[in-house]
């Protein structure tokens, strides 16, 4: 695995995270609103709260699309309660995208809340195993808009569903087989915004099998073409071993 995080081109503060850990298969992006330092805030109590929870539950073994779900809560709860807490956090919230990749298993689990996405690329094929939560996909789903286009810019980032926001929220769960030179994605609409899917399945074709590589490239190609919001992608490859990333300044 690899993760890399940068703040953009435009953006003074990064208000992404991302947190994972190899040895036990889970990864974790979060990207922040909320303006000011809330964004910060609700990224970083979401994906910390999700890890905390997630470490646990693949310690006992326990790993299924209920305890994903549990997780998602955990994190849920974890920023709602200190939006009550903190007066000037009161709006923030955070989108979340989390991978379970457990050695006893040959299924990989995968849930996310908001438009942070989770990419599978397989057989020279890129698949997007999430839908955006967001007023720009249900207007794409209901035919107003041109999903292949990219959409009316006063549309971007409006979310159907946060975390954070309102006492619980309702994550999407899946699981999906797993096979041998698999690799996954999870990025922030840093990404997406910037890169159509083609150049992002270009980059995972050409380097997947270099986590670390394929990082630097996507944020460096979303950098070059604007870097207009905070650039983090998390890559995890069966193919061989990555060395784990860093956050960039």
């Amino acid at each position: 695995m690899a993760m890399l995080s940068h703040v953009g081109r435009v953006r003074v503060r990064n208000e992404d995270y991302v947190c994972c850990s190899e040895r036990l298969g889970l990864a974790v992006l979060t990207d922040g609103m909320g303006g000011h330092v809330g964004g910060a805030v609700a990224s970083r109590l979401a994906a910390e709260a999700w890890m905390a929870y997630m470490q646990i539950v693949v310690a006992q073994g326990a790993v299924n699309e209920g305890e994903l779900r549990g997780a998602v809560a955990a994190a849920n709860q974890s920023v709602f309660d200190e939006a009550r807490r903190d007066p000037f956090l009161r709006q923030m919230g955070t989108t979340l995208a989390g991978i379970c990749l457990p050695d006893s298993c040959d299924r990989l689990l995968a849930c996310h809340v908001g438009d942070s996405r989770i990419y599978r690329w397989r057989n020279d094929v890129l698949d997007c195993l999430t839908r955006d939560h967001s007023v720009l996909r249900e207007q794409c789903d209901a035919g107003m808009i041109d999903p292949l286009a990219p959409g009316p810019l006063e549309l971007r980032g409006l979310l159907t569903r946060a975390v954070g926001v309102a006492a619980s929220v309702e994550a999407d769960v899946a699981d999906f087989p797993l096979q041998d030179g698999d690799i996954y994605l999870l990025c922030s609409d840093g990404v997406t915004d910037m890169l159509p899917d083609s150049e992002i399945a270009d980059v995972l074709g050409a380097l997947g099998g270099a986590p670390r590589l394929a990082a630097e490239h996507l944020i460096d190609l979303a950098n070059d073409r604007g870097g207009v919001d905070n650039v983090s992608v998390v890559i995890a490859s069966s193919r061989r071993a990555g060395r784990l990333g860093t956050e960039l300044d």
